[in-house]
């Protein structure tokens, strides 16, 4: 019974006296709860369930023998409703949190929101309002946690901190398998919810390119908890906890085994081979702690799409294709190859991929160039400055950075990335060299034979070779244009078969590993490649903070560990592309409707629709009569 701020609990005859505030208010402790409209609950359902993410939850569990009809307390709150609730906090840009959705599922739903959602009336009384509170909460955790116990990699409790003696134990009884089992399950969650974002766009939008162009990179995601073990130190800590009786004088170890060192800035990052022993740490270890500025947290790995035949143009937003959440410095190039297998479920070709000097031009091709390849992508990247990107090829030719070249290529144009990068010459000069360095490379024959096997053959042969060597003769019906001259002195003194035989067969796969889509260092490069970048930076900034997901603040997403880390990031993903979406298509209507304003004939103003105006030499589009007087008027006197 509420009376004028005061409340009756159970039918007791204590009162208890809120003064000003309303026993609502004493319930969302003074929060502005406001009911959700139901259409907007209607189309996040309608977004879940095009995922087809409730049926595969429902698969895994039949697969991992959670079977849920054995008996027991009947589930309160269901797959749809946690997954709507969060679609819809993600919308609302408001913290990803348990009590988020606990107070979305108990205050903010109508009667026909929940019927949709299968969730049950909450209580409205005030007497007993804490248990039922509490009520909400634990069903509403519970249920999050059963879909995240379908794709967690580390499945261990995570509400306490742990002693080095219990990490290390964790640690060497570890299923790796089994982690990258539910890790693909964690992928797929996040596969699901992107590709059905990006379908969200009308069908103009989607096929403007027959081909998906992507920008890679990476980002930090912070974790909320900050402690961090290290391999290299594990084991000796482990030694002198466990010669500790007394469990107080123990100091308190890590949360979440999951997270990891992310470099901000000072040091290397690492792309260390998935189950390694290696410690990252160790890449860093001979340089000054004070340099190296280390975060704690997870590697988010994005891939945009990018317009790589109108770079610069506005044919379609800049979407979050494809994503994926890992541990920092482990594992870089196989995160990179599954984010562009992810997006070939788009439908579209592969195009070309860009990266900065993280991935291509830092990474072993078989770790990512071959795969890359292999699915269709073709790289685009920049190079490095500790690196020449200059390798020896069979019978005597060259690989300098994306191409094969004659061996008689001037000493200048084969070292010009190198001296650019380092500041040895400056970019007029390199473009220069670039550009006068293409004649000299090797012609393209044949295309690969069945083996594998390409023949390339010295630029100064064929119908139309591109420069002139005194070893060669040219053929006659080659066309009369100005070509380079190869010098005497640059021929090698001793001549290998690319200078001796009409063509060479070289391995396609080695000449893969190289190649880019675009040729490096031309202008045509650089302006896909930094209109590239410029798209995923963007994309960076705007989720992070202060952007419109703030997806790196770890006080907006507490819930531990990286299967739940994942499953924020996916759902704040989707909303910034469903954002993007409705900027763009808002622009679109925009443009629309001043075109039409601009086709409509403007409004007279009433001077001119009615007087003639010898400044603006207009006259009245309409008669305006003259009244003639009867007689004449007197005269004046």
């Amino acid at each position: 019974m509420i009376t004028n701020g005061a409340v009756v609990l159970d039918g007791g005859s204590k009162d208890i006296d809120f003064g000003g505030l309303h026993p609502h208010e004493v319930m969302t402790k003074a929060k502005v709860l406001t009911e959700m409209h139901h259409p907007a609950v209607i189309a996040a359902v309608v977004r879940v369930r095009k995922t087809g993410i409730l049926e595969r939850l429902a698969q895994w569990r039949l697969d991992d023998g959670m079977d849920n009809s054995v008996g027991g307390r009947p589930i309160l709150v269901h797959d749809l409703a946690i997954l709507t609730g969060l679609m819809i906090l993600a919308g609302e840009k408001k913290p990803l949190l348990i009590t988020e959705l606990r107070e979305l599922f108990q205050h903010r739903l109508g009667a026909e929101s929940r019927t949709l959602l299968e969730l049950p009336a909450p209580a409205t009384t005030f007497a007993g309002h804490l248990a039922e509170e509490k009520r909400w909460y634990n069903n509403t955790y519970n249920a999050f946690h059963r879909i995240v116990e379908c794709m967690n990699p580390y499945p261990y409790d995570m509400r306490f901190a742990k002693t080095h003696v219990a990490i290390k134990h964790i640690v060497d009884n570890h299923d790796t398998e089994r982690a990258s089992f539910f890790k693909a399950r964690l992928d797929e969650f996040t596969e699901r919810f992107l590709l059905m974002s990006f379908n969200e766009q009308p069908r103009r939008l989607r096929r403007v390119d027959d081909k998906m162009s992507l920008s890679i990179d990476q980002t930090f995601i912070a974790s909320p908890t900050t402690k961090v073990y290290s391999r290299k130190t594990l084991d000796a800590q482990a030694a002198e906890e466990a010669i500790i009786n007394d469990q107080a004088k123990l100091t308190p170890g890590a949360v979440d085994l999951s997270n990891g060192f992310y470099v901000k800035s000072g040091g290397i990052r690492g792309d260390d081979r998935p189950g390694s022993v290696i410690p990252f740490d160790a890449k860093n270890a001979n340089r000054k702690t004070s340099s190296v500025v280390y975060q704690r947290g997870y590697a988010l790995t994005i891939a945009v799409r990018v317009d790589h035949e109108k770079p610069g143009s506005e044919r379609f937003p800049h979407l979050a294709v494809a994503a994926t959440l890992a541990i920092p410095n482990v594992g870089a190039s196989e995160e990179a190859i599954k984010v562009l297998t992810s997006a070939i479920k788009t439908g579209l070709k592969p195009g070309l991929a860009d990266t900065d000097k993280e991935y291509f031009a830092n990474a072993i091709h078989e770790r990512l160039h071959t795969p890359a390849v292999a699915l269709g992508y073709v790289p685009s990247t920049d190079y490095r400055k500790d690196r020449e990107y200059r390798e020896a090829a069979s019978g005597g030719a060259l690989y300098v950075n994306d191409g094969l070249f004659c061996p008689a290529t001037p000493e200048p144009m084969l070292t010009a990335t190198p001296d650019y990068l380092n500041n040895r010459i400056d970019k007029e000069t390199f473009r220069a060299r670039i550009n006068a360095r293409l004649p000299y490379r090797l012609i393209q024959k044949e295309k690969p034979d069945a083996r594998g096997k390409v023949p390339m053959m010295c630029p100064a042969l064929g119908a139309s070779p591109t420069v002139v060597c005194p070893i060669r003769e040219m053929m006659k019906t080659a066309a009369k244009k100005s070509r380079p001259e190869i010098e005497h002195d640059d021929i090698p003194a001793e001549l290998d078969r690319i200078c001796k035989q009409h063509s060479v067969s070289f391995e396609h796969a080695e000449i893969q590993k190289r190649a880019q889509g675009l040729v490096y260092g031309t202008e045509k490069w650089e302006t896909f490649h930094q209109y590239a970048r410029n798209g995923i930076e963007s994309l960076n900034a705007q989720i992070k903070t202060g952007g419109t997901s703030d997806i790196q603040t770890a006080s907006r997403r507490r819930t531990r560990g990286i299967a739940a880390a994942s499953i924020f990031s996916a759902f704040l993903l989707v909303q910034h592309n469903l954002t993007r979406i409705a900027s763009f298509l808002k622009k679109e209507f925009e443009e629309h409707a001043q075109i039409l304003v601009r086709q409509t004939v403007p409004a007279l103003r009433s001077r001119d629709a009615h007087w003639t105006n010898a400044y603006t030499a207009t006259t009245p589009n309409v008669v305006i009569p003259i009244v003639l007087p009867l007689s004449e008027p007197p005269l004046r006197t």
